[in-house]
């Protein structure tokens, strides 16, 4: 067995009492190494009112759903960590966590108080207080208390997860099948508590016809999605919370897999108005009900370049080219000049949907793969030039991921079986399991602010 054979075979092996690190060191690059799964992180939510109808018991159970929702935990009924053993790598002892919540009430006041507890140390029983908050609220208003719970229920994730974490709250757009031809977009909120209720989600796109695609600005403001309405593939934009839509690019043929660039100045999308579906830039008109005017091609290649996706500076794209055979990841330089495309990196299998992101100093590319008859998603981490596989081979097709703010969760689609729902569904990067947020006949999730 050469070097290279033998360092893929190791990389596929399981951990070992040496421990295991992820993103896995020294993979070969343009290899995907598998991540073995983490040791399950224990927590506990518990409260004064907890099962309640009251005030506090909803507060404690939408808390208790939305970190639920994330896939990073099992939940525990008490903190009941234990020493382990010297020889259990640091790597493999399951962190404890525990979250106890309180509400007071001062005339028409209500202030809810969080406390989080860590284990103190990674091989220790006992427990400290990591962290404290607490947020006031008005008792009139009907929804405050579930955005404060939420907002609390951001910064409790970030001190656990060590980084920026934004989740709930935020809205998810995605693709509701109604009927063979037919499909509608809406836009709904990320919390644990809405589960199952796509289908009562806003509508945002025509009633009728084919609509897909959908798309957030940077600015969460607006959104953009291909539709069938007028019989051709045509790209369409609506302002939130408006009725509103107006048509931005109807060129002959496809108008379709648009990606903002990151200052929402520009957008890029595939065209084949010239005979050929490339990648073209677009400037972009909030403002006006003008067709946005194309600022200059990207791509020039005899076969089909598609689905772009910008890196978080702009200055580059990643998209899906057929140019080696079969569809493969290749990046290019954002520039009047152009510059020739290069792969990403080689793989037997078909690959597509890439969805760049960047929280600090991670970047990763999530992907969908089809690896046999089987569609996985895959994350690459850009900085260490490795990868890993996101949703598991013996899992649901999994396709078209779509990042939480700050990197820590991909959306995606899923087609359902006996080992879990059809519709949308929430997966940390990095072990955790696969969490339903909309069950039913629901693709093509996009994660907006």
């Amino acid at each position: 067995m050469n070097r290279m054979l033998l360092l893929v075979f190791l990389t596929m092996l399981p951990a070992t009492a040496q421990g295991v690190q992820c993103p896995i060191p020294n993979c070969p690059e343009g290899q995907l190494c598998f991540c073995p799964p983490p040791p399950p992180h224990y927590l506990v939510v518990s409260g004064k009112g907890e099962g309640t109808t009251t005030p506090a018991g909803n507060i404690i159970a939408r808390f208790k759903a939305n970190l639920r929702l994330t896939g990073y935990f099992a939940m525990a009924k008490r903190f009941a960590a234990r020493t382990e053993s010297p020889k259990t790598p640091l790597d493999q002892i399951s962190p404890w966590s525990m979250v106890e919540l309180s509400l007071t009430t001062a005339g028409d006041a209500g202030t809810i108080n969080v406390k989080l507890y860590r284990r103190l140390a990674p091989r220790s029983a006992r427990r400290h207080l990591a962290f404290k908050t607490d947020m006031t609220f008005s008792l009139k208003d009907p929804v405050a208390w579930t955005k404060a719970s939420d907002i609390l229920g951001n910064q409790v994730m970030a001190k656990i997860l060590g980084r920026p974490f934004a989740a709930f709250g935020t809205k998810l757009a995605f693709v509701h099948r109604l009927s063979r031809g037919t499909s509608v977009i809406r836009v709904g909120q990320v919390n644990g508590q809405v589960t199952k209720l796509g289908a009562t989600q806003p509508r945002v796109s025509f009633s009728s016809s084919l609509n897909k695609e959908p798309l957030f600005s940077p600015d969460g403001r607006h959104l953009v999605f291909t539709s069938h309405i007028r019989f051709n593939p045509d790209l369409y934009i609506t302002e939130i919370g408006t009725r509103g839509i107006h048509r931005i690019s109807s060129r002959k043929g496809v108008n379709h897999a648009a990606a903002f660039a990151p200052d929402g100045k520009s957008l890029a999308l595939t065209l084949d108005y010239k005979g050929n579906p490339d990648i073209f830039l677009l400037a972009t008109d909030y403002s006006t009900q003008r067709k946005w005017r194309v600022l200059r091609q990207l791509t020039r290649h005899h076969t089909i370049d598609t689905s772009p996706a910008f890196s978080p500076d702009g200055k580059q794209i990643a998209f899906v080219s057929t140019r080696k055979g079969r569809a493969q990841i290749f990046i290019k330089n954002v520039t009047a000049k152009g510059g020739r495309a290069r792969l990403l990196f080689s793989t037997p299998h078909r690959t597509y949907t890439p969805k760049w992101c960047r929280a600090g100093i991670r970047e990763y590319l999530a992907f969908t793969q089809l690896v046999g008859n089987k569609s996985v998603i895959f994350i690459y981490d850009v900085r260490n030039k490795n990868g890993w596989r996101a949703t598991s081979l013996s899992a649901p097709n999994a396709e078209n991921p779509s990042w939480s703010p700050h990197c820590n969760l991909i959306a995606y689609e899923s087609d359902g079986s006996k080992l879990g729902s059809q519709g949308i569904r929430i997966s940390p990067i990095i072990g955790g399991r696969s969490v339903s947020l909309f069950a039913g006949p629901f693709t093509t999730p996009t994660w907006g602010k």
